[in-house]
C-alpha cells in the first residue's frame, strides 16, 4: 500500500512542479561583452547585474579603463534592446534563458518582475582587470 501512495505522490509532485513556473523564461544578461581582453583570454564577461522596474543593467570589467565596470542596460519597454551603455562594447540585446538558470537572469518574463535587485556572477573573465 505504501508504494502506490508514494508513486502517486511523486507523480502529483512532478505535475505541480511542471505547472508552477519551473519552466519559466528569464531575460538574461549576455554572458560576455564585445570588449576583448586578449586573443588568448577572450572577452570580458559578466561580473554582476542590477534590476529595477523593467530595466536590467549588466556589468562587465572594463578593459579600456581597468578597475572599473562597463554597464549595459536593457529595458522591457525597448523589447530588451540596449538602452544605455557603449554600443561597441555592449551586446545589442539581452537574451532569454529557459528555467531562469544560471544566475545571470535578472528578470522573470512570466511574473513579469525582477528575480532580485542584484546578482553577483563572478565567472571566468569577470573580475577587475
Amino acid at each position: 500500500m505504501t508504494r502506490p501512495v508514494l508513486a502517486a505522490a511523486l507523480i502529483i509532485f512532478h505535475l505541480l512542479v511542471a505547472s508552477t513556473g519551473v519552466n519559466a523564461n528569464c531575460e538574461a544578461c549576455p554572458n560576455c561583452d564585445w570588449e576583448n581582453i586578449s586573443l588568448t583570454q577572450g572577452n570580458a564577461c559578466l561580473n554582476h547585474w542590477t534590476c529595477s522596474g523593467n530595466t536590467i543593467t549588466c556589468y562587465y570589467p572594463s578593459v579600456a579603463n581597468p578597475g572599473t565596470y562597463t554597464g549595459c542596460s536593457y529595458s522591457a519597454s525597448a523589447s530588451w534592446a540596449l538602452t544605455a551603455g557603449p554600443s561597441n562594447v555592449c551586446k545589442s540585446v539581452a537574451g532569454v534563458n529557459s528555467k531562469c538558470l544560471p544566475a545571470n537572469n535578472p528578470y522573470n518574463l512570466l511574473i513579469p518582475a525582477c528575480t532580485a535587485s542584484y546578482g553577483y556572477v563572478g565567472g571566468v573573465n569577470s573580475g577587475l582587470l
